[in-house]
C-alpha cells in the first residue's frame, strides 16, 4: 500500500510541475510518467486519465489563508511573492493560471476554480468585484513582468525595492474608484 501511495504522489507531483509550468495540452502522460519514474498505465489505475490527474492537481491549489481586510490581503500577497522560491522546478498557482486558463480542454475548469475560490476570497477582502479583478490583474501582471518579460525596471525579488514596487501595484489596484 505504501508503494501505491508513493506512486500516486509521484504522479501528482510531476503532473503539477509539468502541466502547471508548460500547460495541459503541451505535456503528455508519457512525459509525466517518465518524470515520475513509473509506467504510464499507472495513471489510468490511480486517476482514470490525464484529465483526472489534472483535476487532482487542482485540489487545494486555490486555497488561501483567510484575510478580512484589503491591507491584510496586500501584505499576504507581498510576503508570498517575496518568500516564494524562484528555482526552475518550483511552480505556483500563478503558473497554473497563466499556462492553463486558456487551454481548450481544461481552461474553463481553471477559471471556474479561480473564480469560486480565489477570486471570491479577494472580493471578500476588498469588498468590491472590480477592485478584486484589478488586484488579480496586478498579481498576474507582476508575475509576467518578472518571470516572462524580465523587465529591467522590476527590482530583484529579494530586495526592499521589489516589495515597495509590488505593494504599490497592489494598493493602486485597490484604490480604483468607479
Amino acid at each position: 500500500m505504501n508503494k501505491a501511495l508513493n506512486t500516486r504522489e509521484k504522479l501528482l507531483t510531476h503532473a503539477r510541475a509539468l502541466i502547471w509550468r508548460h500547460g495541459y495540452s503541451n505535456v503528455s502522460l508519457r512525459q509525466i510518467a517518465a518524470a515520475a519514474g513509473v509506467d504510464v498505465a499507472l495513471v489510468s489505475r490511480y486517476y482514470g486519465n490525464k484529465r483526472g490527474l489534472f483535476e487532482a492537481t487542482l485540489e487545494g491549489a486555490f486555497d488561501t489563508p483567510t484575510v478580512e481586510t484589503a491591507e491584510e490581503l496586500v501584505e499576504m500577497v507581498v510576503q508570498l511573492f517575496v518568500s516564494h522560491p524562484r528555482d526552475a522546478t518550483d511552480v505556483s498557482v500563478l503558473h497554473l493560471m497563466l499556462m492553463n486558463a486558456q487551454d481548450e480542454e481544461v481552461g474553463n475548469l481553471v477559471r471556474e476554480q479561480q473564480q469560486a475560490l480565489l477570486q471570491t476570497a479577494v472580493e471578500h477582502a476588498t469588498g468590491d468585484q472590480t477592485r478584486a479583478a484589478l488586484f488579480m490583474a496586478a498579481i498576474l501582471g507582476m508575475s509576467v513582468a518578472e518571470k516572462s518579460l524580465h523587465l529591467k525596471g522590476i527590482a530583484p525579488y529579494d530586495t526592499a525595492e521589489y516589495e515597495k514596487q509590488l505593494r504599490h501595484m497592489l494598493t493602486s489596484a485597490l484604490a480604483y474608484q468607479p
